[in-house]
């Protein structure tokens, strides 16, 4: 196991052992992917790393950096980190309002920005922070204020100063385990962000635990597309550095060209980039000829009986509540035969029918990781059958994010895997018992990736953390083969007028099983019946055949509200597991789909609190 204490370990480790390899790559202006060696890398973060000391940045003074996936954001990354200092970072899509608050909040005295855009629509907050120095990422800014220069710029500088050096080696020696590395902003799903406080043993343990969970080697090319500042992305791409595999900077627009690529072997991202792969897929089926649909059919059921099999006798299926014996005998007959029989029949469908959808994803994926929210069952059991391994992960940003994730070899479906060693959890009730396995309650965790607290924020910190223990504010439980499985959040939950209180999450969900839904979320705290607020996919709604115009108000169009009345009738049924207070008595059309950056939170988390105060009478309107 690799010894790191700090990241600034790791990237001596890389340099190291790596050094020469191509690590980073990202597009040229011809969309061609251009590779960069980790020495190269390295070497021009030392430079910027020597021009900031230069400057005057010192040991734990805080630096935006506001900015994208790019090779450059891993250079002013690593060479704050060198410095000892601490980042704050956000991504260029963020208000200027937004990141007058993060800058000012944190005191960030120099400040990286992604390119001239931003900095002009940042030129009138910056005076107005403690901001000193700013540093433009694109390639090619020139400026004529002394305050900013380009990174380019400090590259320069810095190679200058390489007689300086040891001062720089020595300030990255020096930084110690509990030593802050960055401050990251919550996305602000309720109130104004709280800066999340994280130490270099906060994100080491990350890196030294989660790679080798989910098979992720030197050998491996990865596909970046999550937002590189947020944690989850930030700690697979620590981990890609310290195990010596590739990184390719991508984005949602041409995600599926970079697939043929890249081939990636591994990916990580949130569960709406997995939905959409799927919906994609789904809808070329669709489409097909009839005997390639009932093909398709057929080797979903055949592949999906012989793996339920296989899981089944591994101890790969999810156990809320303990087997008898008799079960016991019952489903391992069934499993057995199953696992048995259909072997060679899902080997040769699988060869026929599915291998040709991993070719479109590069061919080449051995694992991908889903984290940043619940990935929806039909989806999770969709990749898993047709096989492409998901390693679905729970965490927070308070973990740095880590709290339990699937591994390889042990991918149980309806469960976000086990806590790796070092990390304690336990499930509490309201009165802060611990409750019996499978039983529901709050997640509280405890380990080495707990956060220090939130920056500023003692009496946010002493209701987060207690005696240690992190109070996620997740529902889930611990099942009888030890996973961890989530169920929601306890501040999404809705209290009915009859006192009922309803998980919105697994309602959501289904809902978007049907490929008539894009977005859907569920209202109706203090009121007596569930509703829900409905975003519909139009263009499936046309090949329905159901009449509409573009532009219109679906809502008064009893055509489309008749369509959709029996789509939510259909999924939200007592045939489908819902009790009678948990069905939707009405629905209203949105008028527009909801955006991250407004309804969205950059993980496409709904911000519910945002919802409710836009659409209040929307929302009304289902109650009157």
């Amino acid at each position: 196991m690799k010894n790191f204490t700090t990241l600034n370990d790791v990237f001596y480790y890389a340099k190291k052992n790596y050094g020469s390899k191509e690590i980073f790559f990202a597009k040229d202006s011809q969309k061609v992917f251009q590779g960069t060696t980790f020495n190269d890398a390295f070497r021009k973060a030392e430079n910027v790393g020597l021009a900031l000391l230069q400057l005057g940045l010192q040991p734990g003074d805080k630096v935006g950096l506001m900015a994208d996936n790019r090779t450059e954001w891993a250079i002013a990354d690593m060479a704050v980190l060198l410095n000892g200092s601490v980042d704050v970072p956000r991504g260029s899509d963020s208000t200027p309002q937004e990141i007058q608050y993060i800058l000012e909040h944190s005191e960030s005295r120099f400040c990286f920005v992604e390119h001239d855009k931003l900095y002009q629509s940042l030129k009138a907050i910056l005076p107005q922070t403690k901001v000193e120095k700013t540093i433009i990422l694109e390639p090619g800014f020139v400026s004529k204020d002394p305050n900013v220069f380009s990174l380019e710029d400090l590259i320069k500088k810095g190679e200058d100063y390489r007689s300086n050096l040891p001062s720089l080696e020595l300030r990255a020696k020096q930084v110690k385990p509990d030593d802050l590395f960055t401050i990251i902003y919550t996305s602000g799903t309720t109130g104004m962000p709280k800066g999340v406080m994280l130490t270099h043993q906060n994100m080491v343990y990350n890196v030294v635990k989660v790679p080798v969970k989910v098979g992720l080697s030197a050998g491996d090319k990865t596909l970046s597309i999550l937002p590189v500042w947020h944690i989850f992305e930030r700690a697979i791409d620590y981990s890609i550095i310290a195990e010596g595999a590739s990184i390719a900077y991508t984005n949602v627009r041409d995600l599926r060209d970079d697939f043929t690529k890249i081939k990636p072997t591994f990916m990580a991202s949130a569960p709406r980039l997995w939905e959409n792969l799927y919906l994609g897929i789904k809808q070329k089926l669709e489409k097909a000829p009839e005997n390639r649909k009932k093909l398709f059919d057929f080797a979903y059921d055949v592949c999906k009986r012989w793996k339920d099999g296989v899981d089944y006798l591994s101890g790969n299926k999810l156990h809320i509540q303990e087997e008898t014996p008799f079960e016991r005998a019952k489903n391992t007959a069934v499993a057995l035969t199953n696992s048995i029989n259909l072997f060679l029949l899902a080997k040769i469908l699988d060869g026929v029918v599915f291998s040709k959808i991993r070719e479109a994803l590069g061919g080449n994926l051995h694992g991908t990781i889903s984290g940043g929210g619940a990935l929806p069952s039909h989806v999770d059991e969709f990749f898993n059958v047709i096989g492409i391994p998901v390693y679905e992960g729970y965490g927070m940003t308070e973990c740095a994010p880590i709290i339990s994730v699937r591994s390889v070899g042990k991918v149980i479906q309806g469960s976000v895997g086990f806590w790796p060693e070092g990390t304690t959890v336990k499930i509490l009730n309201e009165q802060g018992e611990v409750v019996p396995r499978g039983k529901m309650g709050i997640i509280h965790i405890k380990g080495p990736q707990v956060m220090k607290g939130y920056y500023k924020n003692e009496e946010a910190t002493n209701k987060t953390i207690k005696d240690g223990w992190l109070n996620t504010g997740d529902l889930g439980f611990i099942s009888f083969n030890d996973t961890l499985s989530v169920r929601g959040r306890v501040k999404d939950t809705i209290v009915l007028l009859g006192g009922e209180n309803v998980e919105p999450v697994p309602i959501e969900n289904l809902l978007l099983e049907n490929p008539h839904i894009n977005q859907a979320i569920v209202v109706g705290q203090d009121q007596k019946s569930l509703t829900a607020l409905i975003w519909p996919d139009k263009e499936r709604l046309k090949e329905a055949g159901v009449n509409f115009k573009e532009g219109e108000d679906l809502n008064a169009n009893k055509e489309v509200r008749n369509f959709y009345q029996n789509i939510v009738k259909k999924q939200i049924s007592s045939e489908n597991g819902f009790k009678s207070f948990e069905k939707l008595t009405d629905f209203r059309f949105l008028p527009k789909p909801m955006e991250v950056g407004d309804e969205l939170t950059n993980l496409f988390k709904m911000k519910r609190n945002v919802i409710h105060d836009k659409y209040n009478s929307l929302i009304k309107s289902m109650y009157n």
